[in-house]
């Protein structure tokens, strides 16, 4: 990469290195990544726009491994036939923003799956990520998760389809902050729909972790799935959720934990197409105004539609 030019519409069929911070601000734009993984390292506000990412044995897009790599931006990008995980990141990627990506077959690979270390969609370790609006369906991907977080930020308003683990999975084995966010996201036909997993060591766990006005459907096994040792060091708030489970298993959780208003059901509750994943609800579904009393909830629904503390609905969706 040259300092000081931006990339666009380029077609790469091997591994290109972003590293350094003379490459600070550069905008990548409309690329192909055929077979070739993007190494983003020691460098500050590099964007990623409208790029696809395909037919790679290893990551897509790989951050900060050999050295900080912060405010990076992945936008709008397509993921598809990857190996290992479509992005991943070390611990030194803090303040990063994944927002309206696609991803459809990623981590395909069965070498970590046999050795209990499977790959997934979004793999990430570095502090306060914002990821958002992102659809990820899993297809034929080995036993990984949808969206694998180790630390703190928000997930917000992604759609993620046939996880062969968790939909959203939080595990604590990389430093957290203040809090994590989990809301707004529909997560539909999955082995396990939401997970706070495990302790890792406890001294990296968030101070608050908030899982809020999420539509979670047909969990093959947990909706929302709490461990046991976050009870000394977490301030945990389940409310405003759609949860259907066919095998009513909810919640399964070790402690006690802050939880209101949320729909439980063993059966549809008016989505548009549960099998699908279409987790809009219709006009006259059960979430419509089930929330109605509850004074904090996020501004917006998964669509960006506003929210009416006069008529609020649980999940993700408000309905038109």
């Amino acid at each position: 990469m040259v300092p000081g030019t931006n990339i666009s519409d380029e077609y790469y069929t091997q591994d290109i290195r972003v590293q350094g911070h003379d490459l600070d601000s550069l905008i990548i734009e409309g690329c192909t990544f055929d077979g070739g993984e993007l190494y983003i390292s020691d460098v500050s506000y590099v964007q990623v726009i409208n790029c696809t990412f395909k037919n790679q044995k290893k990551n897509g897009i790989r951050i900060g491994f050999g050295g900080e790599a912060d405010h990076i931006l992945i936008q709008n990008c397509h993921f598809s036939n990857i190996g290992s995980n479509g992005i991943d990141s070390h611990e030194d990627a803090p303040d990063c923003i994944i927002d309206g990506c696609y991803f459809e077959n990623c981590a395909l690979s069965d070498v970590g799956a046999a050795f209990g270390q499977p790959h997934h969609a979004i793999y990430w370790k570095g502090k306060n990520v914002t990821i958002t609006n992102n659809t990820i369906i899993t297809g034929d991907q080995r036993k990984g998760n949808g969206i694998s977080h180790r630390s703190s930020g928000l997930i917000a308003g992604n759609k993620i389809l046939n996880a062969k683990k968790y939909g959203i999975m939080y595990f604590a084995d990389h430093p957290g902050g203040d809090s994590l966010i989990i809301e707004n996201n529909f997560v539909a036909n999955c082995a396990n729909g939401i997970g706070i997993t495990s302790p890792g060591n406890l001294d990296y766990h968030n101070k608050n972790v908030i899982v809020r006005f999420n539509s979670v459907a047909n969990a093959e096994n947990y909706s929302v799935f709490i461990a046991s040792d976050y009870e000394s060091t977490t301030q945990l708030s389940l409310y405003g959720n759609v949860l259907v489970s066919p095998t009513s298993n909810y919640f399964t959780n070790y402690f006690e934990i802050d939880t209101a208003f949320n729909l439980m059901h063993t059966a549809d509750i008016g989505f548009v197409n549960i099998e699908q994943g279409d987790l809009h609800i219709q006009a006259g579904s059960m979430a419509d105004g089930f929330c109605s009393g509850l004074s904090i909830f996020p501004a917006v629904d998964i669509d960006g539609d506003i929210r009416l503390i006069t008529n609020l609905d649980a999940g993700a969706d408000e309905v038109d």
